[in-house]
């Protein structure tokens, strides 16, 4: 009985303690979800204001004049968020460099870029209303970064027709992107990718607190080959389901010529020029420039360019009477500037090569080298150079638009000997990489080792070009017939050193003699004064009549010899007494022996010799002497009566004059004709712009 009664009141004890214990928990575990939803309340409060700080950073317009309000922060919190508790916001300006600095007022040197929100609401418990439950607080700072453009300046290397320069240049290495082959990588126009993107796909790591130093620095590094990028935009056609886009067959054709392989650098340095051009963003961040859309087209244009930097083109429609070839290479493709106001991209740079050299005359050369006559003028031109420079942007507008300071010139014309490969180097016409030519010959003799430098002639110009746009600066007629007036002379400056003696009289007038008798000696080699002195008066062979003239001659005709007048007479009378043996005893013994005339027994030893040496003192006497001249060469007018001027001009009206004029007339049409280009033009395509861009900063 006592066992019995001892074991009732223990079972109820255990139920309670059981009980007791059962309520414990469940008291913790309501404990713990209202631990949790104020967590929630929490985040979702932290949410509210993330969204309110990143719409009013993206209408920063819309802060009141105090900085202490922004209606487009609120109206997302209350409107779009319902929130019901105390909400702050600020506007001011925020320091990516200093992330942790407090948000400061703006002002002119700190510009307004920023929103601060601070949001406060009491928290509601679950299971009613209890008075000490804690107010919940969220805060969050978003910053406006300056607006963003993605751009390329410059001629278009590669279009959909095959006329664009990249694809007349890559005809020259078995490359011809012309019918069938365009229509394949037609698609590409529309085709979008971005750094981040491009370097995604490469395997290459990007990080989201990378910045734009360290950007830089890992485009640098980088590289890819032009079969590379092509296997990466066919991978994001097909992602972006374009139609029309097959790069099988341009890749086979760039394999055949060996530049599938060839690698280029994406970012570009001091050294090297890459796909990108060194990158810009506001304030140093990089997320911005990694995020533009590009044209693929643009891209792909810009490194099959550098792969081919080294090809040149020979442009046959500015061959010339066969005395001027012309070659044209890209040596600098256009960058692609991505950043904001302030960012610049450069312009393709084509220069073309002009060998001027009348020794490859067809049908005149015999003329010209009779004469001993090489003009040599190498010229290049750099005829693309130039950048535009981002200025404004315009984010209001429909579309959006972006404002550029264009630069087109063309620079770089000289004439002289590059010290290193003409395709390669990029400051060619320098000091540095431009040596002097034998540029002008004259009886086989140099007349002038130079170097020609011509200045630049540059066209600044503004140019608005909305978002998917391409913008033209149209080539300014009046600096490009400057160009070609100045090229014109500077060629024509060289010629004039023809008619001027190069060294001594003596030795220009020996040349001049030497030319005459060479054309007319006998077949026994020796000098024939007879046939010279006909050649003289009225021209043979090509070489032009110098005419007769009186001049003062001596004259021994005495029966003893040995009385000599001094009297006016033909200058070829003078000449021939000179070189024949005379009558007279005296004076036969004295020409025998070689004393008076190279017919002599001494002389004869240096027949020839003594007989140039006579001609050339004799040729010294005509009016208006030897060279230096008031005539024109290059218009033909001016007086023309020295020995020099005699002889060239013949060959100065119809060869010289007509081959330098020739090439001032056809550089211009044909550059565009046949390369696509226009002188002084630059074209501005944007691919993308970005306003507004809002990034939770804190």
């Amino acid at each position: 009985m006592r066992a019995g009664r001892f074991t009732a009141p223990t079972q109820r004890g255990a139920s309670a303690l059981t009980l007791m214990l059962l309520m414990i928990a469940l008291s913790a575990m309501l404990g713990l979800v209202e631990i949790g939803y104020l967590y929630w309340s929490k985040r979702d409060l932290q949410k509210i204001a993330d969204l309110a700080a990143l719409a009013g950073a993206q209408q920063l317009e819309t802060c009141n004049a105090a900085g202490t309000d922004n209606a487009a922060a609120r109206g997302n919190a209350f409107k779009d968020n319902a929130f019901d508790g105390t909400f702050q916001a600020r506007c001011g300006f925020w320091n990516l460099q200093a992330p942790d600095a407090p948000l400061v007022a703006a002002d002119a040197g700190h510009p307004l870029n920023a929103v601060q929100v601070e949001l406060r609401r009491g928290a509601l418990p679950m299971f009613g209303r209890v008075e000490s439950m804690p107010q919940v607080r969220a805060s969050a700072v978003a910053r406006r970064a300056a607006p963003v453009v993605a751009f390329s300046a410059g001629a278009k290397l590669l279009n959909v027709d095959g006329a664009a320069p990249l694809q007349q240049l890559l005809k020259t290495v078995g490359v011809d992107l012309s019918s069938t082959e365009v229509a394949s990588y037609r698609g590409l126009a529309q085709l979008k990718l971005t750094p981040r993107g491009l370097l995604q796909a490469l395997g290459i790591p990007v990080s989201s607190d990378l910045t734009l130093g360290q950007l830089n620095g890992l485009l640098t590094r980088s590289q890819i080959s032009v079969g590379q990028l092509l296997q990466v935009m066919t991978s994001l056609a097909n992602q972006q389901q374009l139609a029309g886009v097959d790069l099988s067959l341009l890749q086979q054709r760039l394999a055949a010529a060996n530049l599938d392989s060839a690698q280029l650098q994406l970012g570009s340095d001091d050294a090297n020029a890459g796909l990108f051009a060194s990158l810009v963003a506001p304030d140093g961040d990089a997320n911005s420039a990694l995020d533009v859309e590009l044209n693929a087209l643009d891209v792909l244009g810009s490194a099959i360019s550098v792969g081919n930097g080294r090809h040149a083109v020979q442009v046959q429609q500015l061959n010339l009477l066969g005395a001027v070839t012309a070659q044209a290479s890209i040596v600098e493709p256009a960058s692609i500037g991505i950043g904001p106001v302030g960012t610049t991209a450069y312009n393709a740079q084509v220069r073309v090569r002009l060998d001027i050299d009348t020794d490859q005359l067809a049908l005149l050369g015999p003329l010209v080298k009779l004469l001993g006559i090489r003009l040599h003028l190498p010229v290049y031109i750099d005829a693309v150079d130039g950048y535009a420079r981002l200025k404004d942007v315009d984010c209001a507008s429909t579309p959006q638009r972006a404002n550029f300071d264009v630069l087109s010139s063309v620079s770089n014309i000289c004439v002289g000997k590059p010290s290193g490969d003409w395709r390669s180097t990029r400051e060619l016409c320098s000091a540095a990489n431009l040596g002097n030519e034998q540029l002008v010959k004259l009886f086989g003799l140099n007349v002038l080792t130079d170097r020609i430098v011509l200045p630049v002639l540059p066209a600044q110009d503004t140019l608005w070009v909305p978002e998917g746009g391409t913008g033209s600066v149209a080539p300014n007629p009046l600096q490009v017939g400057t160009l070609l007036s100045q090229l014109t002379d500077a060629l024509f400056n060289a010629l004039g050193k023809l008619f001027q003696t190069s060294g001594s009289n003596d030795d220009t007038a020996s040349s001049l003699a030497t030319q005459y008798l060479e054309a007319t000696r006998k077949s026994s080699g020796a000098y024939d004064p007879q046939a010279v002195i006909g050649a003289l008066r009225n021209g043979t062979g090509g070489l032009g009549a110098l005419g007769d003239w009186q001049t003062k001659i001596v004259k021994c005709d005495s029966v003893l010899g040995l009385v000599c007048t001094t009297q006016q007479g033909s200058v070829w009378d003078g000449f021939l007494g000179t070189t024949q043996i005379k009558g007279g005893l005296v004076g036969g013994l004295l020409d025998a022996l070689g004393l008076t005339s190279c017919g002599g027994l001494v002389a004869g030893l240096a027949y020839n010799t003594c007989v140039r040496d006579n001609l050339a003192k004799y040729l010294q006497t005509r009016p208006g002497g030897l060279g230096d001249t008031s005539y024109n060469p290059q218009t033909g007018t001016g007086s023309c009566n020295t020995v020099l001027c005699a002889l060239l001009k013949p060959v100065m009206d119809a060869t010289l004059r007509p081959l330098l004029n020739g090439v001032g007339t056809l550089l211009g049409t044909t550059l565009d004709q046949v390369l696509g280009l226009q002188l002084g033009r630059t074209d501005v395509r944007v691919d993308d712009i970005q306003c507004h861009a809002a990034q939770l900063v804190r």
